[in-house]
């Protein structure tokens, strides 16, 4: 992998922490930690969890950057079908590391918008 992919890569798992941080100055002590299929809130926790699952989103970027390192070994071992390349086999795990990254970004973020409309 190249040193500008590494970095992406770091960016990638850092960012979930990040936005957990940042976001912990606006949230309440207690909040909505899980909400039913009819709307109504079954679970609260602490603010602070969402550190925990900022770490356990960040665990998927991690296995797809370490999984990314080794594409060229994945495809010379025959694990791989339907991507002609190692290159567009990286390219792949980068877009899901980024799209996973973005999903849980705006997850955080809704509970502070959340917070500030009522």
């Amino acid at each position: 992998m190249k040193a500008w992919e590494w970095a992406v890569w770091l960016a990638l798992c850092i960012i979930p922490l990040a936005v957990a941080a940042a976001s912990l100055g606006s949230l309440p002590d207690t909040v909505a930690m899980h909400i039913g299929p009819d709307g109504t809130i079954d679970r609260y926790g602490s603010k602070y969890e969402l550190l925990r699952i900022a770490c356990l989103l960040a665990l998927p970027n991690l296995l797809l950057m370490l999984a990314s390192w080794k594409a060229e070994a994945l495809f010379a071992k025959g694990l791989v079908h339907g991507i002609n390349d190692p290159h567009n086999l990286r390219v792949l795990f980068l877009v899901l590391g980024m799209i996973e990254t973005v999903i849980y970004a705006g997850i955080v973020l809704s509970f502070g918008r959340g917070v500030l409309a009522g």
